[in-house]
């Protein structure tokens, strides 16, 4: 039987950026197995990808222990395709010297600046690049090279453009996401005791810390005006933030507590819950239900959103606009408000 092997470590939001094309690659080899090198954060979502026949888990504090205890996968083994998606330079560094036929990956270009001297560097090295892969591209980290020399610069548009080289049929350009189903009966649990009509999502993570007062002040009057149509779920993420305590004084606190919702709070107080650090596989029956997902482009929220056509809105300051086009999915009911252009006509009109 031929084989593939894969390199995604990196974040959960990059792993469902590349989901389309675990599909592709295997509807275009449906006898092929295929392996997934994934980290040990990212595998609670690769583990529901039907797409995929193994696993390698490649802890970064483990590294040299993890690549022991797979050697045989690893470099004894023949592969008919190698994909190296992740652009981490330890991944670059095991893949030449992995047995296969056919190595694609991605050439980023860089451009930094040492004692007033502007300099660009490539990752992996030119030389390694040319040594070690038959099928890559290069993109380059200034977005106006990119449009100067028309280098793609989406990372969809990239790996797609990448197995079309190799001739494989592109079958499906949306995001794709497997719910973990053991989670089904504390969505459903919430539900029953909470929500009394339809909700949306308003998620808060770390990135919060990088915004202005102003910033948060106007993201609260969007959550208010919300909730006078809709119940309003807001989650955070797992690392806390500059105003989380605020959130905890404004709104109704549910716990998440051995797989059970309580509340802190008399769920009379309003019609807005917090629910802080939810699982990513709970988050995802929300985000999947939710009428309008917002957030500061989180992750989870701007890629699982697409897989159940949910409507995505993406709160950024407008310094992020061209850094983060490139990771808008393909396929999504997307909208982006720059945190500069809110104003209270626009929230009323949400």
């Amino acid at each position: 039987m031929d084989k593939i092997i894969i390199f995604k470590t990196d974040r959960l939001g990059d792993l469902i950026n590349f989901s389309p094309c675990l599909k592709i690659i295997k509807d275009n080899n449906k006898d092929y197995h295929i392996t997934l090198i994934c980290s040990d954060f990212n595998f609670q979502v690769a583990k529901n990808y039907p797409y995929v026949d193994e696993f390698i888990i490649l802890d970064k504090k483990n590294l040299f222990k993890n690549m022991i205890n797979n050697f045989r996968k690893l470099f004894l083994t023949k592969y008919k395709y190698l994909f190296q998606f992740d652009g981490k330079s330890s991944s670059y560094t095991i893949s030449y010297f992995i047995k296969s036929k056919i190595k694609s990956t991605i050439c980023f270009i860089k451009h930094k600046k040492i004692i007033g001297i502007n300099y660009s560097s490539f990752r992996p090295s030119k030389y390694l690049l040319k040594i070690f892969y038959n099928n890559f591209i290069f993109c380059d980290e200034n977005y106006a090279n990119n449009e100067k020399d028309k280098i793609p610069v989406h990372y969809q548009s990239i790996y797609f453009t990448l197995l079309e080289k190799l001739n494989f049929k592109i079958t499906d350009k949306r995001n794709l996401f497997s719910l973990d189903k053991s989670y089904q009966n504390q969505y459903d649990d919430f539900y029953k005791k909470f929500i009394q009509k339809q909700f949306c999502l308003f998620h808060f993570d770390e990135k919060w810390n990088r915004l202005k007062l102003a910033d948060y002040t106007n993201s609260l009057k969007i959550i208010n005006r919300l909730s006078k149509k809709f119940d309003v779920v807001v989650t955070t993420g797992v690392k806390n933030f500059n105003f989380l305590n605020d959130l905890k004084k404004k709104f109704c606190n549910i716990n998440y507590d051995q797989n059970e919702f309580k509340s802190e709070d008399p769920v009379s107080k309003n019609n807005i819950f917090l629910l802080e650090r939810l699982p990513l596989n709970l988050l995802a029956y929300f985000i999947k239900n939710s009428q309008i997902n917002f957030s500061f482009h989180s992750g989870p929220v701007v890629h699982i959103s697409p897989t159940f056509d949910r409507q995505i809105v993406d709160l950024i300051p407008k310094s992020k606009n061209d850094e983060l086009d490139r990771w808008i999915p393909t396929v999504s009911k997307y909208r982006r408000i720059n945190f500069e252009d809110l104003n209270d006509e626009i929230i009323e009109n949400i």
